[in-house]
């Protein structure tokens, strides 16, 4: 048998295989699990996050307390990025009846448990 036997059945073992590559990937990459599938095979789904409150403080800049997990968070946020500023503690029950501006009774909230913990009086 001559060498030029030998390269063709090279190019097209080579040919074949990287086609037998490209399909597999092409399967892999368009073929979707269930929904239900992908919240076994990656834990739980993501906590809910409740926006309690949100300030305005400039052009693109807001202030929000959030509820995560049993938490309360006061972020900070601007056009181009997101700031934890403060953790408020666990979250207590809302009356509904509570007219005050959300932001401004965590806040009055956070300094006075601050002051407690540092061993501050009361004002």
């Amino acid at each position: 048998m001559n060498q030029a036997f030998f390269v063709a059945i090279f190019v097209y073992a080579t040919s074949l295989s990287v086609a037998a590559f490209v399909l597999y990937g092409a399967v892999r990459y368009f073929w979707r699990r269930p929904q239900a599938d992908l919240e076994t095979s990656y834990g739980p789904p993501p906590p809910e996050v409740l926006v309690l409150g949100r300030t305005r403080v400039g052009v693109g800049r807001s202030l929000l307390i959030v509820e995560v997990e049993g938490r309360r968070l006061l972020l900070g946020s601007t056009s181009r990025q997101w700031t934890p500023l403060a953790d408020l503690g666990t979250a207590r029950h809302r009356d509904e009846s509570d007219s005050h501006d959300p932001i401004e009774s965590e806040l009055s909230r956070a300094v006075e448990a601050s002051r407690q913990r540092r061993g501050g009086r009361r004002s």
